[in-house]
């Protein structure tokens, strides 16, 4: 299955699987992907250049991405969509 979502690339998403919209000045996207990268398997990041990420985790993940993402906007000005 399938799911469009505005301002980013189409994110496939089955059951178990849930997102965080995220808005982001464009510049900022590259620096959330190499924080996340340190976090082995947390979420994957997808996106294009409009500044829109779309972070995809498993529900058991969930929580930890939630807590992570107070985290990381501490250091990146980042909106949750």
């Amino acid at each position: 299955m399938s799911d469009p979502i505005d301002g980013a690339s189409h994110v496939p998403l089955g059951e178990g699987l849930v997102v965080r919209r995220l808005r982001m000045q464009p510049s900022d996207i590259v620096r959330l992907r190499g924080i996340l990268a340190g976090y082995d398997g947390l979420a994957s990041a997808h996106g294009d250049r409009t500044g829109v990420v779309v972070l995809v985790t498993t529900t058991d993940r969930e929580a930890e991405l939630d807590e992570w993402l107070e985290d990381v906007a501490r250091e990146i000005d980042l909106e949750i969509l």
